[in-house]
């Protein structure tokens, strides 16, 4: 009888220490994923805001501005799917991320070391073709991303620390944006911009570093297909098994997807109409960023914490159709002071739509299945980034850059009426086993 209970109190020790262990863990992670995130400020505040700047201050036009974002997507529609499968057969994924990452980031330096050989008019196009290539090893990098942040931290801190960590990206956003903006209205053109790139890549290099300090289990896929099939019919099946085997993730995409083109037809006109229409230096574009990103801050730290209680579909619901308003307020502009008060729209909005979709996205990824259903819900979304910067030009083309923002902002309105059908809050307590097991 002694024995048994010595073997019972054993035990229960070592379950105790097993979710001490598991919690340890995670809190670790919890805090690299935090110093991670504010580290990707330097490149969110740098390359991603400036370079679309420097292309229109060279004389680009909205196309190939816009095949900053189009060519990725259409790399990623031809790259998620072999990506996806080939990440789910990998054990390591932290380091699958940081080897792929690291690859993808080297775009950096070569677009800053363009001006040395290229003449003017030669590097918009160059700098968008480097863009997009930049693109090939993102199609393993996302898959794999997603599956370690669904097992660094529970689904029940993901909100919080979703919320968090972009607030954290966001306030050093906010500070490179408004330093890198006063720079590069003192030091010559493109040095400025030069300067700026190469931080991002040094920027880079750190957040690759602490990723590596994420600790996960090694990643044990649900099934694969027998080994050698990586063909074409193999690549088509694993693209439609997610959509038939779910019902939730084949909601989830019917219900993002055409808003997520809406978000992205202006994509490529802010710059042109900053820079064009209003005559904005880098400084107020700058001052405009750190508004937009203080703002965003607030966002990503309110909507953070009030996800799990309001419900994803509510937030999506409520803020997907304010975020329509920042095309149609910023086209309503007339000086460059306005641009302030529209960027604070722009930054409690977008917080919300950027937590509501991940959240679903994980929600809806069954166990052991997250490499390939992501890689199928990014290559839909490349799908429709690919064409929405072409269609927005279009709009430019045809009725001015003031009108493309209008049509864009009501038809961002109009598709948010979409997000009805998610699931409600009722539902969303499921947690992904129980979520995606619905459909299958």
């Amino acid at each position: 009888m002694l024995k048994g209970v010595l073997r019972r109190s054993q035990k229960t020790l070592a379950v105790s220490l097993h979710e001490s262990s598991v919690e340890t863990w995670e809190s670790h992670n919890y805090r690299v994923l935090l110093v991670q995130g504010a580290w990707l400020g330097l490149i969110d505040g740098g390359i991603f805001t400036y370079l679309p700047v420097f292309l229109a201050r060279l004389g680009a036009s909205a196309s190939v501005i816009g095949l900053l974002t189009s060519g990725p997507s259409l790399v990623g529609i031809v790259s998620y799917i072999p990506g996806g499968i080939y990440a789910e057969r990998q054990a390591n994924l932290v380091k699958l991320v940081a080897v792929t990452s690291l690859i993808s980031r080297l775009a950096y330096p070569l677009i800053a070391l363009l001006p040395f050989f290229l003449a003017p008019s030669a590097i918009p196009l160059t700098v968008a073709i480097l863009w997009s290539l930049a693109a090939v090893p993102t199609g393993i990098w996302i898959p794999a991303w997603t599956a370690v942040i669904q097992k660094a931290v529970s689904a029940e801190r993901q909100a919080r620390l979703n919320g968090t960590r972009w607030a954290l990206l966001s306030a050093v956003s906010a500070v490179a944006i408004t330093s890198f903006g006063y720079m590069l209205d003192r030091v010559p053109f493109p040095q400025g911009y030069q300067i700026v790139f190469l931080i991002s890549f040094a920027g880079a290099l750190v957040t690759i570093y602490y990723w590596m300090q994420l600790r996960v289990p090694a990643f044990v896929p649900e099934r694969s297909d027998p080994p050698g099939q990586v063909g074409l019919s193999a690549q088509a099946r694993a693209f439609f098994r997610p959509l038939v085997e779910s019902r939730p993730f084949l909601r989830y995409n019917l219900a993002t997807l055409l808003y997520r083109l809406a978000l992205n037809m202006p994509v490529a006109l802010f710059s042109i109409f900053w820079v064009e229409d209003l005559r904005a230096t880098d400084t107020w574009i700058g001052l405009r960023g750190f508004v937009g990103y203080a703002a965003l801050i607030a966002g990503y730290v309110f909507w953070g914490r009030v996800a799990n209680r309001l419900g994803h579909r509510n937030m999506l619901l409520i803020c997907g159709s304010l975020l329509g308003l920042y095309p149609v307020c910023t086209a309503l502009v007339s000086t460059m002071q306005w641009l302030l008060p529209v960027a604070v729209l722009w930054g409690f909005t977008i917080g919300a739509v950027d937590i509501g979709l991940f959240d679903m996205l994980l929600a809806v990824c069954p166990e052991g299945r997250q490499p390939t259903f992501a890689a199928t819900a990014n290559m839909l979304v490349s799908v429709v980034v690919f064409v929405a910067p072409f269609l927005g030009a279009a709009l430019a083309e045809a009725a001015g850059v003031r009108a493309a923002l209008f049509i864009s902002g009501g038809l961002q309105v109009a598709s948010a009426a979409l997000f009805l059908l998610l699931p409600p809050r009722e539902q969303e307590g499921l947690g992904p086993l129980a979520c995606c097991s619905e459909g299958r």
